[in-house]
């Protein structure tokens, strides 16, 4: 009984740090304010751009000709890792909707305006790698 009781207090006291590190940003991230970039001032270009805050780690490239939207990819190989097949939905909804507000996987709200955080900042500040 007395290790059990060991047992249990270690893994409580593991689980308040992991829990932190689990949330920390996520708060923040819901309320940022995703803003549409104008497409007729981006040049065609590849360009890149991230989001970083907490566990939601994105860096993307997005190509652009003839003011469209062709690609967006996300090049954080961790993050490719951890959500499988979301990536794809989210670049697949932005060149689709030629827009940054998609709505990819219902409850999947952070890592969505993380995403969307990275592609409009490569698209607001052209820098070209």
């Amino acid at each position: 009984m007395k290790i059990l009781l060991i047992v249990l207090g270690v893994l409580t006291l593991l689980a308040i740090p992991m829990s932190i590190l689990m949330f920390y940003g996520m708060s923040e991230i819901k309320q940022l304010v995703i803003r549409e970039v104008d497409l007729q001032k981006v040049a065609d270009g590849t360009y890149t751009g991230s989001y970083h805050k907490g566990r939601w780690t994105y860096d993307v490239e997005v190509r652009v000709e003839d003011h469209r939207i062709k690609s967006v990819k996300n090049t954080n190989a961790r993050m490719n890792q951890a959500l499988g097949d979301w990536n794809e939905k989210a670049e697949a909804a932005i060149v689709a909707k030629q827009s940054l507000d998609i709505d990819v996987v219902s409850g999947a709200t952070v890592n969505s305006k993380a995403y969307q955080k990275a592609v409009e900042v490569a698209l607001s500040h052209p820098v070209r790698p």
